[in-house]
């Protein structure tokens, strides 16, 4: 128990840390991370590969989509 008087369940502590890159990129990043880890690169890189659509793409879209408005 915790000094707040709350416990942590053992799944929140091992994804905890991922959610300092952010919100919805942690997750992701986690997926890549644990699918890796556990022997299954095929699942890992679909995680990568929605990293990557989130992290770089949206926001390029996005921009795009905002100068064309302009």
């Amino acid at each position: 128990m915790s000094a707040l008087g709350v416990s942590l369940s053992p799944r929140v502590k091992r994804l905890a840390p991922f959610f300092l890159v952010g919100p919805i990129s942690g997750p992701l990043l986690a997926g890549v991370v644990f699918n890796f880890k556990e022997g299954r690169p095929v699942l890992g890189s679909l995680y990568a590969i929605a990293l990557t659509e989130v992290a770089v793409f949206l926001p390029l879209i996005t921009a795009k989509l905002g100068i064309a408005l302009i």
